[in-house]
């Protein structure tokens, strides 16, 4: 039977499915948007080419010992795509597994033929088009999750020659999705931040924050800020391709010392620790327990800042609440006119925190009395647009915004491809640390996807800086 043959029967396999586990989409907080149902219909249908009717089925749909149902693997990945939020902000697609993947892209020449030139008589050469298309090489980035279930709960919702009842997988699936969709939106979602930080971004050397030090304080300040996040490409395996970018190297005491991870694997000894979006450094031991730098002990900082950001200082002063988040959105203004005007991209998205929109929302112009066109709140009371530019709020485990970034730019220019399509392993018996089994059995997942924002076309994006001046001091806490 051949593909197209199949396809009538694969649809009524995941009616099927779908019918039996009722999805509610209860971990879905906004209606799906177009972008992740395109891209989500591309996926299946290259799911189901590689898969076929037959593996769909999984033969009687029985999870024993060593099985999982394919299509469990199908709406593990419709799910993940149906929830990501960030999709609508990139351009998205779906590329053959490779070790590395082209990325085409074109870009403006401003230095060509403009509005300005195309005025040609008879007889006069004819400028080319200020149009420059050229490809990257981007890497593919592994994403593997696992669930476990106990026999009890197995031999509960799946007898042993009964067909399975998909309540409990369908509660494992849902999870995974969830975390899947989280962390694509994740990378997304940094990787827009850090193309913006990495924009006409300066490097700096030797920088000595030790001054401040005065054997109490613990909080020091770098002169500039934000700090460049390093980036590092990996390959396959692992290991490092080229060498990082915008890198951030720490000497303490003629000593240099590394970045703490969190991991709880690192070696004891003293590490720093560096918030990116407010330049503080301080000591940490292996554990994340803030030291008390020495008196007078020197330092010296290598890293990078980004220049393409305003500074908003969040205190009053003098102003009123509503006087002064008025100024914030004038210099919101300003941001997009410096992308428009400038650099010749349109821009038409903002992403922030929850906690930053609320005190965005404070402004006198979202008053009904001192309404202005083109600057509103959404039905339901959430900021809308600015200065005509729509606003969506970003949140999630891991993402670099906190409450202080703001990003603006012009949707479709970081590209997400989908290389490898999730796959469910053999399930196995679980062990303990001894060796003997748990009477629970796991399993493991799998894809590979790829972020990556064209050098050039990092000018499409620009950000702001909420921060306290007051606050921002060399202190003893966090």
């Amino acid at each position: 039977m051949t593909f197209a043959e199949n396809l009538g029967n694969i649809k009524t396999l995941q009616e099927t499915y779908d019918a039996r586990v009722h999805p509610s989409g209860r971990n879905r907080s906004e209606p799906v948007s177009p972008e992740a149902k395109k891209l989500a219909k591309d996926v299946e249908f290259w799911f189901d080419y590689e898969n076929q009717t037959k593996l769909l089925a999984a033969g009687s749909g029985v999870v024993n010992d060593t099985n999982v149902p394919a299509i469990f693997e199908r709406n593990v990945i419709k799910e993940a795509l149906f929830n990501l939020r960030a999709l609508q902000f990139v351009d998205s697609g779906a590329e053959k597994f490779a070790p590395a993947i082209d990325i085409p892209y074109s870009y403006r020449d401003v230095g060509a033929a403009g509005a300005n030139n195309t005025n040609v008589y008879e007889g006069q050469e004819i400028p080319r088009a200020g149009i420059i298309q050229k490809t990257d090489l981007a890497y593919p980035i592994p994403q593997k999750i696992a669930f476990e279930v106990s026999d009890e709960l197995r031999h509960l919702t799946a007898g042993e020659n009964s067909p399975l009842k998909w309540e409990a997988i369908k509660e494992a699936e849902e999870n995974n999705a969830r975390i899947i969709a989280e962390d694509i939106d994740r990378l997304i979602y940094n990787k827009m931040l850090l193309a913006s930080d990495q924009y006409q971004s300066v490097s700096v050397s030797g920088e000595n924050p030790g001054s401040q030090a005065d054997g109490t304080k613990r909080v020091l300040l770098l002169n500039n800020f934000p700090v460049v996040r390093p980036e590092s490409f990996f390959d396959l395996s692992g290991l490092q391709i080229g060498t990082t970018t915008n890198p951030v190297n720490v000497t303490y005491n003629g000593t240099q010392i590394f970045e703490f991870d969190g991991t709880g694997t690192q070696r004891p000894g003293t590490y720093f620790a560096l918030n990116y979006n407010l330049g503080e450094i301080y000591l940490t031991d292996e554990n994340g327990v803030i030291q008390t730098p020495g008196n007078g002990t020197a330092w010296s900082v290598d890293y990078s800042w980004a220049t393409n950001v305003f500074l908003f200082d969040a205190d009053l002063g003098a102003n009123s609440t509503e006087d002064h988040w008025d100024t914030f959105l004038y210099r919101y203004a300003l941001r997009k006119l410096a992308v428009e005007d400038n650099r010749f991209y349109r821009v038409n998205f903002g992403l922030m925190s929850g906690t930053a929109m609320t005190q965005i929302e404070q402004a006198k112009q979202f008053a009904a009395n001192f309404k202005r066109p083109g600057t509103d709140l959404t039905e339901s009371g959430n900021l809308g647009r600015i200065k005509d530019v729509p606003n969506w709020s970003v949140s999630g485990p891991g993402l670099h915004y906190g409450d202080h970034r703001v990003l603006l730019g012009q949707r479709g220019v970081t590209r997400f491809r989908y290389v490898k399509l999730w796959r469910q392993y053999a399930i196995e018996n679980q062990r303990g640390p001894n060796g003997r089994f748990t009477g629970k059995k796991t399993a493991y997942g799998d894809q590979w996807v790829v972020i990556h924002t064209p050098e050039p076309l990092k000018a499409a994006y620009t950000s702001l800086v909420i921060y306290s001046g007051s606050a921002r001091v060399a202190r003893v806490s966090l």
